[in-house]
């Protein structure tokens, strides 16, 4: 049509417009079905004086003031409100489908929206190419499809499960296909899909799978187990053999023995009341006869004989030491092993015990007596053990080492026997032989009545008669007499002191020996003491007291003995060291007793003499009455008449009167300390001494204490006060004595030290008390003075406040009015004011391990000392920490780990003190121990970590050098890909920026060649019944090579991969089988582990095999229009398919071929299947009998016929 003007201009305005206005298009509904309306409003609502909708590029309607012009194609389906600008079209086909646009120039706006017109899903159809299946051989396809739809989406299930896809599951054809590769067990479904779109959905009915597999994970299962320790089952065991595998269907079975079919096609094989001949393999084949798959397991039964008897003899002759001697060890039965026991102990093989005969003889060469003990011999075999009895081996030996057993001396009259034995195995043979004449046999010979001609050489000869030798001891025996008698006698004078004295022992009999004895003790010669030369002579040289006692003497031989009696000496002295005992004075008008006593042997006689003139014999005299005439010498003479001697002692008699009177007198002035003073004793009667007492204690002269020629006066040259006390003094003769009264002496004196209590400090602000005192008798008078100046009387003295003012000399006077004297004490007032401030502050560098490092206590206030702390407790110097002199300073000469803690200083003085805040030491130092860890082996193109660590405070900085070469910095230094120029020494050097110091550790680096890939490859297309190989391609190098299948260890020693060898770094299949198919890897080794290939998925080509074509064979014209024929046949990949018609026409491609009922399509179809890979083909033939009358001309069918075969080929692809 033709568009007015103003249409044209408002086109071409509208064209210029731009979406400003925020407005949008809603639809009522998106997506549509086909046939259903929709209206599209614009939100917000809006009148649009001027503008358009249109379908993508095509005008629908174009509004302005005053009318509207409609599309002719859309007449009829649209319709448009001006109020709203909504635009409402019905009977929606999928050609609506598009972008929409409302276009406004009065107002300016432009929004757009985009419909999708669907038309709705049915009959969702499920299809599969074949539903038995084999695992791992076969493909599953699956095809869905609908009767009508459009904008479809397609999901699978496995029963519940989503299908995705993956190595085996390919989803194709939009996902309308699904084809699952290599089929499993696990793969039977049921399978739907399920087809979407906007409008609608729909799920086919389920297919299943009915996957057929195995036998797998084939087990076999031994009755009875095989007993603890043995590995074999004993003749007659029954013994049954179990196989079970995993397959669908189930399995059939077949046994071998030693590789020969048995008659037994059961999972079970019984073996009965086995014997020997049935040792061997016996293996277990599983076969699906649908899979065309088998398992086999093999296991080995080994059948033995029981031993029955087992002995242990002796070969040849006995056992006799440092000789050869050989058991035997006899077997009844098969034998595996023998073990030979010595007393429950495994004999081993050494230097002379050897095993010979399969280790049925055992020969000791030589034999030791270390061999004796019971023997045993345990022979083994597979199913049993026995143990013979057990076999005592007792050593032969000697005679050795005889020996006789008997006195070496006898008594005449006596008989002695002889007890001969030697050591030996059995026990010896004994002949005794006296002087070269034999005298008995046996052990023991006994001696008739002893004479002296029976002294002499007695011979035991022992003799054993299993070793044939003998052996010979001899013992001498001496015959004596019995001593009979022993006397001691005196020689000469009797014994006296000083004097020369002998005795002698007088004996009868066989003498030996004579011993001479003192009281019952030995005696010895001495340097006064001689024995002569046969001891019967004592002579002692000078007799002594001490040589007093019972002397005997003792004569003896080796078989008797007699003591004498004892023989008493007493020695004869004196008289010596007389003595008188008396008194040596006495009073008058008393009477005295002298007593006169002397040492002497025998006892003295006594005369009395007085001034030189006998007055008495006897050892006592007593005087009459004393007077003083009495006074004089008194001797006594004392006389011995054996020794023909005397001795004379003398002694004086005094004769006194007795004191009466005593009385202590001053003499001149009154006692006053420092000052001379004396007292007199007044006394009367005989005074033989004056002794003066203090507090009834003596005095004695001392440098202040004179007495004067007869005691009694007494001066003190200089008094103290220690001289108080109450004196007496003591007046005595030998026989009398008298003590004075009591005199009371007080020493005048002082004042002396005077002394003021009072604080030697005191705090500004405060007062202080003043006290005085002074020792003095009488007590002392005080003045008070400050600075020289008199401030007050009394002994006490109370300051006002102090000020610093207050600070000086305070003195105090002591006068004393009796003594005249005075004495003055001064006393220091320190006033100060208190400690405001302490803290502890760094001297110096930093604090490093070993090095001088020093702390001050920084105060305010009068400080009088300073004590340091650590951690709370209080630091004293050591040899390692020293104080300054006032305390201030801290200095540690050798700082050291332990140092570290929060230390404190405390400033005091006498009335304050202050803390102050802690300050932490943390000792600096390091680096030490540097350590690198990391591996110490790297493959090439791999990267690596070496991290660095070091004992450091403050943390270290860390730098890394290969071999020399600074590389990184930090702790932690990771590599680039590693090359073998990698390879090397890597150096860690840690540095402390604090102490200055740095330290180094080394690691050395190997480094290898990596395996970079592992590839499998080959050789050709793997096609049934050809020669195949895979070849491992590693690059890199590497140490070894194995093949893995299926994610196992490829084991090539079984009959399913009998086919297959290896070499090299090839697996050749000689030929490949179908049985071959699976995922192939292989695995290259070096030092770093196993680099596995990725999975080379075998897939072996066949076929095609069993051609078969589906359909009718026989159809009426007009009761159906086409018949449908189905070639399929089994083939790996699938097989192209070509279709001949009677042998000449090429009708088409394709598995379906589709033909019309007619009477001139009645023929043969042969359908042709060709692998495109194995290059094989293989048809089959069917006749297609049609019948009825045809309704078309044979050209005419013909064409028709053609027409046909184009359709199968479009429904083919």
């Amino acid at each position: 049509m033709e568009y007015p003007l103003v249409w044209v201009l408002i086109l071409v305005l509208l064209n210029f417009t731009t979406d400003v206005s925020g407005q949008v298009v809603v639809p009522s509904m998106n997506p549509l079905a086909v046939g259903s309306n929709v209206t599209l409003d614009l939100i917000p609502q809006s009148p649009i004086n001027i503008g358009t909708w249109s379908y993508e590029t095509t005008n629908i309607v174009l509004f302005y003031p005053g009318g509207s012009i409609v599309s002719k194609s859309y007449q009829g389906r649209v319709s448009f409100n001006r109020s709203s600008s909504e635009l409402s079209i019905s009977s929606l086909q999928l050609n609506d489908s598009g972008r929409y646009t409302v276009q406004g120039m009065e107002p300016v706006l432009k929004a757009v929206v985009t419909l999708s017109v669907q038309e709705p899903i049915s009959n969702v159809t499920l299809s599969a190419n074949a539903t038995d299946l084999v695992e791992l051989n076969d493909t599953a396809m699956f095809t869905c499809s609908i009767s009508s739809g459009t904008s479809l989406s397609y999901r699978w299930l496995n029963g519940s499960s989503e299908v995705t896809a993956s190595d085996r599951v390919r989803l194709g054809g939009g996902n309308s296909t699904l084809t699952i590769v290599s089929v499993t067990r696990h793969d039977e479904g049921p399978f739907r899909c399920e087809v979407i779109n906007g409008i609608s959905n729909g799920t086919s009915q389920p297919i299943g799978l009915n996957v057929r597999y195995g036998p797998s994970n084939l087990t076999m299962m031994v009755v009875p187990e095989m007993t603890i320790g043995h590995t074999a089952y004993k003749t007659g065991s029954d013994i049954t053999l179990s196989c079970s595998a995993q397959s669908k269907p189930a399995e059939s079975y077949k046994w071998r023995f030693n590789g020969m079919f048995l008659n037994e096609q059961s999972p079970q094989l019984s073996l009965q009341n086995t014997r020997e001949n049935q040792t061997g393999s016996y293996a277990c084949l599983a076969y699906n006869n649908v899979t065309l798959r088998y398992a086999t397991m093999s296991t080995m039964i080994k059948v033995v004989e029981p031993i029955s008897a087992v002995s242990l003899n002796r070969d040849g002759k006995p056992p006799i030491l440092d000789q050869l001697f050989t058991l035997r060890c006899e077997v009844t039965g098969p034998v595996d092993y023998i073990h030979w026991l010595m007393n429950g102990q495994l004999i081993s093989l050494n230097n002379r015990t050897f095993f010979s005969t399969g280790n049925k003889t055992m020969v000791i060469n030589p034999i030791q007596f270390s061999d004796h003990g019971e023997y045993l011999c345990e022979a083994f075999n597979a199913v049993s053990n026995l143990t013979s009895m057990t076999y005592k081996l007792v050593v032969n030996f000697g005679p050795e080492r005889p020996a006789i057993t008997s006195p070496d001396i006898a008594m005449t009259g006596h008989s002695v026997t002889f007890n001969c034995s030697a050591s030996s195995q059995p026990p010896s043979q004994f002949s005794w032989i006296f002087n070269d004449s034999q005298m008995a046999a046996g052990s023991v010979y006994e001696t008739g009545a002893l004479i002296l001609a029976s002294n002499g050489e007695y011979t035991c000869v022992a003799f054993n008669n299993v070793t044939g030798r003998n052996s010979t001891v001899s013992k001498m025996l001496i015959v004596v007499e019995p001593v009979t008698m022993a006397m001691v006698k005196a020689m000469g004078s009797q014994p006296i002191l000083n004097q020369t004295f002998s005795l002698t022992c007088e004996t009868t009999g066989t003498i030996y020996s004579i011993h001479w004895m003192r009281n019952g003790w030995p005696l010895y010669a001495d340097n006064r003491t001689d024995f002569s030369m046969n001891n019967n002579t004592l002579t002692i040289n000078s007799v002594q007291h001490s040589d007093n006692g019972d002397y005997k003497c003792f004569a003896s031989n080796p078989l008797s003995n007699m003591t004498s009696r004892n023989y008493r000496l007493i020695v004869n002295y004196g008289p010596e060291r007389p003595v008188i005992m008396s008194p040596d004075i006495a009073m008058t008008g008393y009477s005295v007793t002298f007593n006169c006593s002397a040492s002497s042997q025998p006892l003295s006689q006594f005369s009395w003499f007085f001034n030189g003139s006998q007055v008495v014999t006897g050892s006592v005299y007593e005087t009459g009455p004393l007077t003083l005439a009495s006074q004089g010498e008194y001797t006594c003479v004392a006389f011995n008449n054996v020794t023909v001697r005397n001795s004379t002692v003398s002694k004086m008699l005094t004769v006194i009167a007795p004191v009466t009177m005593t009385m202590v007198k001053v003499i001149g002035a009154q006692p006053i300390l420092n000052e001379r003073f004396s007292l007199t004793c007044v006394t009367a009667g005989t005074v033989y001494s004056i002794q003066w007492m203090r507090n009834g204690l003596p005095l004695y002269a001392d440098n202040r204490t004179d007495f004067s020629m007869n005691n009694n006066t007494l001066t003190f040259n200089l008094l103290q006060h220690s001289d108080n006390g109450d004196y007496q003094c003591s007046a005595s003769n030998p026989l009398s004595n008298m003590t004075s009264p009591e005199y009371r002496l007080i020493v005048n004196y002082g004042p002396e030290r005077p002394v003021i209590m009072s604080p030697d400090i005191a705090m500004t602000g405060y007062s202080v008390t003043f006290n005085c005192s002074a020792s003095s008798q009488p007590l002392s008078q005080f003045s008070w003075f400050f600075n020289g100046s008199q401030v007050v009387t009394g002994s006490v003295y109370e300051t006002g406040p102090l000020t610093l003012a207050s600070q000086g000399e305070y003195t105090c006077v002591a006068f004393n009015n009796v003594t005249v004297r005075n004495s003055t004490v001064s006393k220091m007032l320190t006033v100060i004011a208190p400690v405001t401030m302490t803290m502890v502050k760094v001297i110096g560098a930093q604090p490093i391990l070993n090095e001088r490092f020093s702390l001050t206590c920084v105060t305010a206030g009068t400080v009088y000392s300073i004590q340091w702390m650590r951690n709370g407790l209080p630091l004293y110097a050591d040899n390692r920490t020293d104080f300054s002199m006032n305390n201030n300073t801290l200095t540690f000469n050798l700082l050291q780990h332990s140092d570290n803690g929060d230390y404190q200083c405390s400033a005091s003085n006498p009335l304050s003190n202050m803390t102050s805040p802690e300050y932490r030491l943390i000792v600096n130092y390091g680096p030490e121990m540097p350590v690198i860890k990391g591996p110490a082996l790297g493959e090439t193109g791999h990267n690596l970590t070496l991290n660095c660590l070091a004992s450091s405070q403050p943390f270290s900085q860390f730098s890394w050098f290969f071999n020399g070469s600074h590389v990184a910095t930090g702790s932690v230094y990771e590599t680039g890909p590693l090359t073998l120029a990698s390879q090397g020494e890597y150096t860690c050097v840690a540095f402390n920026n604090i102490t200055g110091r740095n330290s180094t550790a080394s690691k050395m680096l190997t480094v290898i060649e990596a395996i970079k890939s592992v590839m499998v490859k080959r050789n050709k297309i793997p096609i049934s019944s050809d020669n195949l190989t895979l070849t491992c391609d590693v690059t890199g190098r590497y140490d070894t090579i194995y093949w893995m299948k299926d994610n196992l260890s490829l084991v090539l020693n079984n009959t399913l991969n009998s086919d297959i060898t290896i070499s090299n770094n090839s697996l050749h299949f000689s030929p490949v089988k179908v049985s071959n198919d699976g995922n192939y890897q292989c695995v290259a080794t070096n030092l770093f582990g196993p680099h596995t290939s990725p999975k080379y998925q075998l897939r072996v080509n066949y076929g095609p095999l069993s051609v078969n074509i589906s359909g009718p064979v026989s159809v009426v014209v007009g009761s159906i229009i086409t018949v449908t024929l189905k070639c399929s046949a089994d083939s790996r990949p699938t097989s192209d398919y070509g279709w001949i018609f009677n042998n000449q026409s090429v009708l088409g491609t394709g598995p379906l071929m589709a033909v019309i009922a007619s009477l001139e399509n009645a023929g043969d179809y042969t359908c042709v299947a060709k692998n495109p890979v194995t290059n094989i083909s293989m048809s089959k033939t069917i006749s297609l009998d049609v019948t009825g009358h045809s309704p078309a001309p044979p050209f005419l069918s013909r064409v028709g016929l053609m027409l046909t075969a184009l359709l199968a080929l479009s429904l083919c692809l």
